[in-house]
């Protein structure tokens, strides 16, 4: 056998194994990925004691010994599922974070099969690995926060809503509308973006509009029942339907105020921000929380051309990581780097994969994602948080260019 026929079974073999095992093989990096990257920077039972990891731990605890919600000021989603995770694992934090592990494993999964949807088999593959080994979705298996508990309810919710407009069931219409409530009772920041959902799913093609006014409507009334339940708890238990969760106007105001800069401003580490804040006010969570928000558009209605100067730099540290002070990336130049790196990449990837590559289905939700978070970080404040939801979608939409390129090493004839 000549070199020339070895070199070309063996590229053959290597093709076919990537063709079959690409994802399992990406699954099972982005798992040891995952795995000894949280060893290296935590002990794995170690219990939280900084920022948004201490209160959700705090509030879960809560709920494992008094069986009751303690906040309302998070979403409930994720102190419940932590609260699970350490009934589960005998008060374990080691439990919370071997679930982050398997989530991310299952989002390496979710974003291929979305790719498939989109793309076809070789984008799949390539979208499993890099969503396995980007960086930032590694990194937050380690934390005790919603991110990657979130990241995997919206992919997999995304997933169903184009699923569902292949075959055209009601049924997938419906899964997809709970698993999204499921995703903003564990981050509620992607709520404006629900609207759009019905009207996608009446606009898209496939089947009879009497099939899909249907899928619309029962997606709807299951999104909003789910939707509605924490307020109802609170009802019952406090006296006070209070929404999801009551910091958007704590949230507002901080990055509309007379200290902001484009980032984040903690008012309540400036009480003379608050100071016109009668106290009976703030005894009621959503009372305070409305009080803020007016604050906010006070502030705009006195301060229009400072807030239009503001909105640059909103939309920058949304978009650029590392330039907002607040953030802890930005106290670390090469994490900084390595966000700006990973994220500009794959942005630049998904512009080129997009606008070059149309998928095979429709695609408004995947795009809806970054449109609404862009609207967001204007009207709140741009954190690399963003970037990190983001990432996923725009993964899907490189993973058509680089396919593009790699069809050789991918089996693609």
């Amino acid at each position: 056998m000549s070199h020339e026929t070895s070199t070309r079974l063996g590229a053959s073999a290597y093709s076919e194994f990537l063709s079959r095992y690409g994802v399992v093989a990406a699954m099972a990096v982005g798992l040891i990925a995952r795995v000894v990257l949280t060893t290296a920077l935590v002990a794995w039972n170690n219990v939280p004691t900084h920022w948004d990891d201490a209160s959700y731990a705090q509030y879960a605890r809560a709920v494992v010994d008094t069986g009751r919600l303690a906040t309302h000021h998070f979403p409930v989603g994720y102190p419940l599922f932590v609260a699970l995770c350490l009934k589960i694992g005998g008060g374990s934090f080691a439990a919370v974070r071997a679930a982050n592990v398997l989530l991310g494993v299952a989002t390496i999964a979710i974003v291929s099969r979305i790719a498939n949807l989109c793309y076809g088999r070789s984008a799949a593959v390539v979208a499993a690995w890099l969503t396995a080994l980007y960086p930032p979705l590694v990194f937050m298996t380690s934390r005790v926060m919603s991110e990657t508990l979130f990241i995997t309810l919206l992919m997999l919710s995304l997933y169903w809503f184009l699923a569902s407009t292949e075959d055209g069931r009601t049924r997938g219409s419906a899964i997809a509308g709970s698993l999204f409530a499921l995703a903003s009772l564990v981050r509620s920041n992607l709520l404006p973006m629900f609207p759009f959902i019905p009207l996608w799913q009446i606009w898209r093609a496939g089947s009879k509009l009497r099939t899909r006014l249907v899928a619309a409507i029962v997606c709807s009334v299951v999104t909003l029942t789910i939707l509605a339940l924490p307020g109802l708890y609170f009802l019952a238990t406090k006296g006070e339907f209070i929404p999801l969760a009551t910091n958007a106007g704590q949230t507002f105001y901080g990055a509309n105020n007379p200290l902001a800069d484009g980032g984040w401003v903690q008012v309540e580490d400036h009480q003379e921000l608050l100071s016109s804040i009668p106290a009976e006010v703030r005894k009621s969570p959503q009372a305070y929380s409305k009080a803020q928000n007016r604050l906010a558009m006070q502030w705009i209605r006195e301060n229009p051309s400072t807030f239009l100067r503001l909105l640059p730099k909103k939309f920058a540290n949304a978009w650029i990581p590392g330039l907002q002070k607040s953030e802890t990336t930005s106290k670390s130049k090469g994490a900084s780097l390595l966000l700006l790196l990973s994220f500009g990449l794959v942005m630049l990837g998904a512009i080129v994969g997009r606008s070059r590559f149309r998928p095979m289905v429709r695609d408004g939700l995947l795009l809806a994602v970054p449109i609404t978070y862009a609207v967001l970080s204007l009207i709140f404040y741009g954190n690399p948080r963003i970037g990190l939801f983001c990432a996923p979608v725009l993964i899907v939409y490189t993973s058509a260019w680089l396919a593009s390129h790699l069809g050789w090493a991918l089996g693609r004839r």
